[in-house]
């Protein structure tokens, strides 16, 4: 029986996908403290329905992978004393971008989710419908160079 050598995620670069969740990661707890893993689904391409993680430390400041995270999907700051729940966000769709460890596997280093009109990522279940801003087509809006 012969196996092949995988890299342990998918190849860094950059993604469409969903996030899909963010579970808690006890693996290393007793080395690293209590973890949490956030998963995306990418959507399309040749990696399409494969999944991309990072693991983070349960500590959300603003300094903190985890914090920098949910600033992101909130779209903008968030208070000392806020909360945040990332739940709220399962299921939207941005840009993950990947990027390779030291140890030859990969991880989610940045999302970039989609913005909605008020710039601002919103939560599946707090969207309504939302008419996709097209941009100009006039003469008068082309650019010469």
């Amino acid at each position: 029986m012969q196996f092949t050598m995988s890299s342990g995620g998918i190849p860094a670069g950059s993604y469409r996908a969903r996030f899909v969740e963010a579970a808690p990661h006890d693996d290393n707890a007793e080395k690293y403290g209590p973890g949490v893993l956030l998963k995306w689904q990418v959507l399309d391409g040749e990696q399409g329905g494969n999944e991309t993680s990072r693991i983070c430390s349960a500590k959300m400041t603003p300094k903190t992978a985890l914090g920098r995270f949910a600033v992101a999907f909130r779209g903008g700051a968030i208070a000392p004393g806020e909360s945040f729940s990332f739940a709220d966000y399962a299921g939207v769709s941005g840009i993950v971008i990947v990027e390779a460890t030291e140890n030859g596997g990969t991880r989610v280093g940045t999302f970039l989710p989609d913005a909605q009109p008020s710039g601002q990522a919103t939560p599946p279940n707090t969207q309504g419908q939302v008419t996709p801003i097209q941009p100009p087509t006039t003469p008068e809006h082309v650019e010469r160079f």
